[in-house]
């Protein structure tokens, strides 16, 4: 059986009991700010953090891992399995896919030839959509799975899986450079909700919802019109479990018996979304 290590980046929104349960190796982005740089992930407090965007004068940036990052553990790895797969966010929205396959590059030169191959897949997405992709291909390895059908998997779920996420506060995406400003103080006089989808990687405007509550109205259909009773839902949220928690009991109302699961967003994904914003993720299926 090939022995297969799974990598992914913070941008995932994974959780430490996940990564540790299906063994995967997480590389951390970086908030940067006048007179502090953190990493997201590692000794990182999601609540307090979501807390001092709140006070902030400021939106931190986010950094992608360098390629040395990469590097590093792919050395690291490379003495112990026959394969490293990792799995990142998409290409459009973060230059981690890019340090990823850079590294990957470095460790081809400067290793020829070694017997440890290195796999890099854009997830086409973010946040627990990468943990979708992460969770099934650890399915896949446990039951010794070839890694080329696992790639060939991955692939087939990639085209249903979606992202969908509920802004609260329109000037994060405005500052963080994902909507124009103009777009963005039209909404924000107007108190309109943004609804955004990442499809096939890209972030695209699905709606605008008058008030919160409508938008999680409007992301519940979206669910249902995707997703029969067999789904399974996966909730991300900024300091806000109990606004996750009404998406769900929203959806509950068409399919009781929902199954999911609610895991607070990490740092890149906190900082690009603000406060109060959820997001939700699932295979569509119909």
């Amino acid at each position: 059986m090939e022995r297969i290590k799974l990598f992914t980046d913070s941008g995932s929104d994974i959780c430490r009991e996940d990564a540790e349960k299906y063994d995967i190796e997480v590389i951390p982005l970086s908030l940067v700010m006048k007179d502090r740089f953190m990493t997201d992930y590692i000794d990182f407090d999601n609540e307090k953090y979501a807390q001092f965007l709140r006070t902030l004068p400021e939106i931190p940036t986010t950094s992608q891992p360098s390629p040395e990052a990469f590097f590093l553990k792919y050395e690291q790895f490379s003495q112990d399995y026959d394969h490293i797969l990792c799995i990142t966010m998409s290409v459009h929205g973060s230059g981690t896919y890019n340090s990823a396959m850079i590294a990957k590059g470095m460790f081809e030169e400067k290793h020829h030839g070694h017997p440890c191959k290195i796999h890099v897949l854009d997830s086409w997405s973010c946040s627990l959509s990468e943990v979708i992709e992460l969770k099934l291909a650890h399915q896949l390895i446990e039951k010794g799975t070839p890694i080329e059908d696992i790639l060939f998997e991955l692939d087939k779920v990639r085209r249903k899986v979606l992202t969908t996420y509920l802004v609260d506060n329109i000037e994060y995406l405005i500052k963080g450079g994902r909507v124009s400003v103009l777009k963005g103080s039209i909404a924000s006089k107007l108190k309109l909700k943004p609804i955004i989808g990442i499809r096939n990687g890209a972030g695209v405007n699905l709606a605008n919802a008058l008030g919160y509550q409508n938008g999680i109205v409007k992301m519940a259909g979206y669910y249902t019109d995707d997703v029969d009773e067999n789904g399974e839902l996966y909730v991300a949220h900024v300091g806000c479990p109990e606004k996750a928690m009404a998406l769900v009991n929203k959806i509950k109302e068409t399919y009781p018996n929902l199954k999911y699961h609610i895991h607070p967003m990490l740092g890149t994904m906190s900082t690009q979304g603000g406060p109060d914003t959820i997001s939700m993720c699932y295979i569509r299926n119909r």
